[in-house]
């Protein structure tokens, strides 16, 4: 296919609230790309620091509890038996 400078004649035209979705989102695209470049070659303005907060990691011990009883059997039920006629398929 050869590459043309203008499309053909017959090829129907894009609608306009289609051409603006396309330019809201290069728009949109450019400006993150733009704002992701400004973060990763950005120097940061502030030195980060380690900061230490002071936290009991260690929880105390309690006091064992006695286990809990075990939960009783749950008994199964049949489900109830259906009767339906098998389908009738015409050829």
């Amino acid at each position: 296919m050869l590459l043309r400078s203008s499309p053909p004649a017959n090829m129907p035209k894009m609608r306009r609230s289609w051409r603006a979705k396309l330019v809201v989102l290069g728009v949109l695209a450019t400006g993150y790309g733009a704002f992701m470049w400004h973060m990763m070659h950005s120097k940061p303005p502030v030195i980060m620091e380690r900061v230490l907060i002071p936290v009991d990691v260690v929880k105390e011990k309690k006091q064992a509890e006695p286990p809990a009883p075990p939960a009783p059997p749950i008994p199964l039920i049949q489900p109830p038996h259906v009767d339906l006629p098998p389908p009738v398929i015409h050829r």
